[in-house]
């Protein structure tokens, strides 16, 4: 007897709707609700419908701010999902995820307009690539699917990513097996491409080959293969400030450089006067050696790898205030009220999840002053309620716009402490 999946979707149906607004995360919302991305609000269309998403079969109206998108493969891939709105529109929609987020929070607070940060690109990327008989396929995930959109370029990516597009693909040829699916993550550095590859199977010496080939002809910095570096012609390093680090192979980055500056300025100009600064989630150090410049620094962070690429920075920089780095999950062993007794700024920048319990440490402490970076609205948004509630002020929000044509923001504030809550 055959049985039912019970995870499979109900079956298409396809009905006239309306688009109502974007969502958060970019596709246009419907009644019912319905998510169906490239619509925008006001148009209406003939949609495909399963469950909660829906296709466009054909649109029935054209909002005065739809716009050509500038990418051939837009509509699909899962990179960008809103180049066919006009600028303004979209701006004013991104900027609108802050304030909605801090409003139904409660929180009261002012938001500057949008910085735009795209500057020369998105500077990482993760590309994808699997085979068919002979053909490959290589690009990104399609949008809402499992998918691979086929692309030979990315008008958003940095220039160093879109001029090696032919060489990864020919570097994805060799890599990906017959079954399962090769991702390289690229990242553009100041040292040269940085190419990081994983793949299910066992690396052979053809694909060392390949890939030692490949990086000497293209130029590139760095490549390595299932976390084992296969050459390497010179140091992929950032800057940050003074300091030069060599982030880990596939390792976090801030999405643009223009993106960074603009955070990075905002925050040194908080801490400003700070003698000693804790820079929490720190990564590989964009913040922490910047501030290391003026004060000395406690560095945490979780992922032991982006930690010692910050400690050989900070050891092989001159001119920097002592550095000290902590390796500890911030989540599961917050900073404590008495480990922040001695700080006099923070810098807390969590992944997506946010930081509610380091908050909650925070808001109990006398930490003067902390600087609050968020990639997520709706947690940033979370945190700074606490704090406010533990006694701090909130200075002005900005929105930074780094992963341009998407629902992706990121906010910066700096909350000053004004009393401490009573127990």
């Amino acid at each position: 007897m055959k049985r039912r999946n019970k995870n499979s979707l109900p079956p298409a149906r396809v009905v006239e709707l309306e688009a109502g607004r974007i969502g958060a995360r970019g596709d246009a919302v419907a009644e019912g609700p319905v998510y169906v991305p490239g619509l925008l609000p006001g148009e209406r269309a003939l949609v495909e419908v399963r469950g909660d998403r829906g296709r466009v079969k054909e649109r029935l109206s054209d909002s005065e701010d739809r716009v050509k998108p500038f990418c051939p493969i837009a509509e699909r891939c899962g990179g960008c999902s809103l180049q066919h709105w006009s600028a303004d529109a979209y701006r004013n929609w991104k900027r609108s995820l802050v304030v909605d987020a801090l409003a139904r929070e409660g929180v009261a607070g002012e938001v500057a307009p949008l910085l735009h940060a795209h500057g020369e690109g998105r500077r990482r990327a993760t590309l994808h690539a699997r085979r068919a008989g002979r053909t490959l396929t290589f690009g990104y995930s399609e949008r809402a699917g499992h998918a691979i959109v086929d692309t030979k370029d990315c008008p958003v990516a940095h220039p160093l990513i879109r001029r090696s597009f032919p060489a990864l693909r020919r570097l994805a040829d060799a890599l990906v097996p017959q079954k399962g699916q090769v991702d390289i993550a690229v990242t553009a550095t100041d040292g040269g491409l940085d190419v990081s590859c994983d793949w299910p199977g066992d690396i052979v010496l053809d694909h060392r080959l390949t890939a030692a080939e490949l990086a000497a002809k293209e130029g590139w910095a760095r490549i390595s293969l299932k976390g084992e570096p296969a050459a390497e012609r010179s140091t992929p390093y950032v800057r940050f400030g003074k300091a030069k680090v060599a982030p880990p192979p596939g390792g976090f980055l801030q999405a643009t450089a223009a993106g960074e500056a603009g955070l990075a300025e905002r925050a040194m100009a908080a801490i400003k006067g700070a003698r000693t600064v804790a820079d929490l989630y720190a990564g590989c150090g964009s913040f922490a050696l910047r501030a290391a410049e003026t004060a000395q620094v406690l560095a945490v962070e979780g992922d032991d790898r982006p930690l010692r690429a910050l400690r050989q920075g900070a050891d092989h920089t001159q001119g920097l205030k002592p550095v000290q780095t902590l390796h500890r999950d911030l989540a599961l062993e917050p900073m404590s009220v008495k480990e922040l007794e001695q700080i006099d700024a923070v810098i807390l920048d969590p992944p997506r999840n946010g930081a509610r319990s380091q908050a909650e440490r925070l808001a109990d402490s006398l930490v003067p002053v902390v600087v609050s970076i968020s990639c997520n609205p709706a947690t940033f948004a979370r945190d700074a309620a606490i704090l406010i509630e533990g006694g701090y002020r909130m200075g002005e929000v900005t929105p930074v716009d780094q992963f341009a044509w998407t629902g992706h923001v990121e906010s910066i504030a700096v909350f000053t402490r004004t009393h401490h809550k009573l127990s």
